[in-house]
């Protein structure tokens, strides 16, 4: 079989048999946690993508490509803004370097290519077309005299490439409606044919094909030598494999084939080029060769076969023998067949299937292609090696090229092509920004660039910058919440966290490359800190202030604003003090005091027996205490000392007093988070909120977390609530403005439910709630932007990151 490409312009490769393809890459669709509903409709579409050439043929492939991990690093870098640029940078290499040692400079990526042999089939038939394709053919034969005659250049008539670059156009926008596709380069040609003949090392993204045109009035030239140029290698053919011989590397490559299908592929389930990805540690290369046979033709080649099975039946029925089961069976689905094909109109289709297994030895080699055989016998689907075959086989893979042999064709319907999974892949996160972790199946690395979604990326399903962290206690939702603020805060964003627990005290010692850039505010009950978090204190806008005092004192006491008696007091009097110069809660209570009404006294009784608790006097202040709490480094931590949080289990009414007052105090914190939003709209801002449950259960902290959200969209900042249960985030409008979405393990069929319906995927698939229920420490089910779903290890990579964000009780070595 020889070398099948004649001529390459853009993506149209033109064979030495007078055709031509045009290829495209199919970019890769997300099919993890897909439900059997989304599955149709994607396998509907590609067999209407098949089913829509009537004639024709079509090449697909399955290509492993490289991904150079130090380029993707060195992208990253260039996301870095801020004060924190150069340990960021230094950060960054030295993540590069042990991602390196770890996994290689590359990652097998793999791509998806179709070809479509494009049919000059529409043109008006007239004496003016006729002496067109007379010149044209011609001028062919001229054009391969001179090739023979002179050798070094292949010419191509620039009006044939027209006609079929107008062809290629109208086939794309016909794809578009279906497939998101891009037009292959030079360059995609150059490494799909250097691939297949054993060159590696070579990212996908950096390759360049130096393909040298020269285009005249009438013909376009290229080099003979540039166009076989990728194909270099000293290739032996053994009858089972062919070595690949490079200037410096040596591959081994087999080829399978399909000898026979011996059962059904079900649909959903057994999508072969989705689950192989994920099967093999190894990369395989896949190419499908589809001839179209019009109904009528199919029609034809059924009824003749079926004549041949019934003259061996009548044969066995004279010679007074039984006729064989297989022959019965035969007839029964030749029977079968026929009557589908008359009824739908549909074509069937001559498929040539072959998988490429490469390795760098023969035992390597060996193992590989029993794992592969395995895969495949599992599915039901037989797979031969077949001896002497391989360079012909080999040969399928290279674009423009044919079928090698009719021996191992299969007559398949476009519900099998469908059904292959052709294109399906698994993608979470960007292609570059802050190194997250890994696709626990396919072993990919996930980026993730918290800023991206307020910029309306193409593809994205929301804008919204809040993120969502959600799972039981020691899931790993603390430490992964902690890794992607610390990132986000080197790659030049700022950021308060809430610390109710007081777990990040230790970070300016735990993080000494940032730890000027780190601020913690630890609010004890010393006195120092009397009235710093009263409402008329923290917050610099006089009505914000009042409104904040409002929904505290309302919550603490219990008063509704339908308290038709109650509220107008208690509001008059907070209107009263916001006017004055001094103002705090405590001038609050006399301003009750003051007033005549008998009611007035009561709710001052009421609110003064809270400032008898320990740390309460933070939240009542006299009017002289003036706002100490600076917000201006890049990292800012506030911890009060003390808080006693209600369990989540338990109910608003059920709150103790101390509760109560350490629920009141988050919430003043959070609202005061809202001036931090408001500040510089350049820089992206987080507000990491951790045990958000606690004020998402009551009124006025949902009221809060709904205002923090929108205020974060405008002003470009998200807000990260860490949360044990989905059911704190039922508010629609809140689920509805979280972006990306991190839940850890659950044991509780409940909540899984809950949290898969969050996450939009099937909450009563039991594969669905087994995979979230089995997650292990640092594994979580991830949404991106793009809506796509699926489950990553967080990878911190560093020992000292490791440490300083571990949230766990550490354990006494014994001596």
């Amino acid at each position: 079989m020889g070398y099948p490409i004649k001529y390459i312009e853009n993506n149209l490769v033109f064979n030495h048999d007078g055709e031509c393809f045009a290829y495209f890459e199919l970019l890769p669709y997300n099919y993890s946690f897909l439900s059997k509903d989304e599955k149709i409709q994607v396998h509907e579409h590609f067999r209407q993508l098949v089913a829509q050439n009537q004639d024709g043929k079509i090449h697909a492939l399955q290509i492993s490509t490289e991904n150079s991990i130090r380029s993707v690093q060195e992208k990253s870098k260039e996301q870095v803004t801020g004060r924190l640029k150069e340990v960021a940078y230094e950060r960054i290499d030295d993540q590069t370097e042990a991602l390196v040692s770890m996994i290689g400079e590359h990652q097998v990526d793999y791509r998806f290519f179709i070809g479509f042999k494009l049919l000059l089939n529409e043109e008006e038939v007239s004496v003016k077309a006729m002496g067109q394709s007379m010149k044209n053919s011609l001028s062919s034969f001229m054009r391969d005299v001179n090739h023979h005659l002179m050798g070094d250049f292949v010419s191509m008539p620039n009006s044939e490439v027209a006609r079929f670059l107008k062809m290629e156009q109208l086939l794309q926008n016909k794809i578009s409606n279906r497939f998101n596709v891009r037009p292959l380069t030079k360059d995609d040609m150059g490494y799909i044919i250097e691939h297949l003949h054993g060159q590696s090392g070579i990212a996908f993204d950096d390759y360049n094909y130096p393909l040298t045109i020269e285009k005249g009035e009438t013909e376009t030239w290229i080099k003979q030598f540039d166009l076989i140029m990728p194909s270099r290698c000293l290739i032996t053919e053994n009858q089972r494999y062919l070595k690949l011989e490079q200037e410096e590397t040596t591959t081994y490559a087999a080829y399978f084939t399909i000898n026979s299908i011996v059962g059904d592929l079900e649909f959903p389930s057994d999508e072969i080029f989705y689950y192989q990805q994920q099967q093999f540690d190894f990369p395989i290369d896949t190419s499908m060769h589809v001839e179209i046979m019009t109904n009528k033709k199919a029609l034809t080649t059924v009824r003749n076969k079926k004549k041949e099975l019934k003259d061996l039946d009548n044969h066995a029925t004279e010679s007074d023998n039984e006729t064989g089961n297989n022959v019965v069976e035969a007839l029964d689905q030749v029977n079968e067949l026929e009557d589908v094909l008359d009824q739908t109109k549909e074509s069937m289709y001559k498929l040539s299937y072959v998988i490429r297994v490469s390795a760098s030895t023969l035992d390597e080699l060996k193992q590989r292609c029993n794992e592969v055989k395995d895969f495949y016998d599992d599915l039901n689907v037989k797979l031969v090696r077949p001896f002497g075959d391989m360079l012909g086989l080999h040969g399928e893979f290279i674009p423009g090229s044919k079928h090698y042999i009719n021996d191992y064709v299969q007559y398949v319907t476009s519900d099998f092509l469908a059904g292959l999974g052709f294109g399906a892949t698994q993608m979470l996160g960007e292609t570059e920004g802050i190194y997250f972790g890994y696709n626990l199946d396919t072993g990919r690395n996930v980026y993730l660039n918290p800023s991206l979604a307020s910029q309306g990326v193409k593809g994205s399903v929301t804008n919204a910058l809040a993120s969502a962290f959600l799972g039981s206690l020691g899931g790993g939702k603390s430490f992964s919440n902690n890794l992607l603020v610390y990132y986000a805060v080197l790659f030049g964003g700022q950021a308060l966290v809430v610390d109710p627990k007081g777990e990040r005290g230790g970070w300016k010692e735990g993080l000494p490359d940032i730890s000027d850039e780190i601020n913690i505010v630890n609010l004890t009950s010393e006195e120092a800190n009397q009235g710093l978090l009263d409402p008329f204190v923290i917050m610099k806008n006089k009505k914000d202030s009042e409104s904040l005092a409002i929904d505290i004192l309302t919550f603490l006491t219990g008063i509704s604003s339908r308290d038709g008696d109650k509220f107008p007091v208690l509001r008059k009097a907070i209107r009263a003090v916001g006017q004055e110069e001094d103002r705090g809660l405590m001038l609050v209570i006399h301003e009750l005091r003051s007033d005549p009404n008998p009611l007035a006294s009561t709710i001052a009784d009421h609110i003064e027996s809270f400032t008898d608790y320990d740390f309460a006097h933070l939240l009542f202040s006299d009017g002289t205490v003036q706002n100490s709490i600076s917000l201006e480094k890049q990292l800012n931590i506030i911890q009060v000392a003390d808080l006693v949080l209600p369990d989540a289990e338990t109910s608003f009414e059920e709150y103790t007093t101390m509760e109560l007052l350490s629920v009141a105090m988050l919430i003043i914190i959070s609202t005061f988070a809202l001036d931090f939003i408001h500040s510089d709209r350049t820089i992206f801002k987080i507000v990491d909120l951790d045990e958000a449950w606690s004020f998402l259960q009551v009124a006025q902290g949902k009221t809060l977390s709904n205002k923090l959200v929108r205020a974060g969209r405008a002003m470009n900042a998200g807000v990260y609530f860490v949360t044990q249960n989905a059911g704190d985030l039922t508010d629609e409008k809140l689920k509805n403005n979280i972006g990306v979405k991190f839940a850890f393990r659950s044991r509780d069929i409940n909540e899984i439910k809950k949290t898969l319906d969050f996450f939009g995927v099937d909450s009563e698939d039991e594969t669905n709630q087994r995979r979230l229920k089995e997650l292990e420490n640092g594994q979580c089910l991830m949404q991106d932007l793009y809506g796509r779903v699926g489950i990553i290890q967080v990878h911190p990579v560093f020992e000292d990151l490791f440490e300083a964000f571990d949230t766990r009780p550490p354990v006494i070595e014994r001596q």
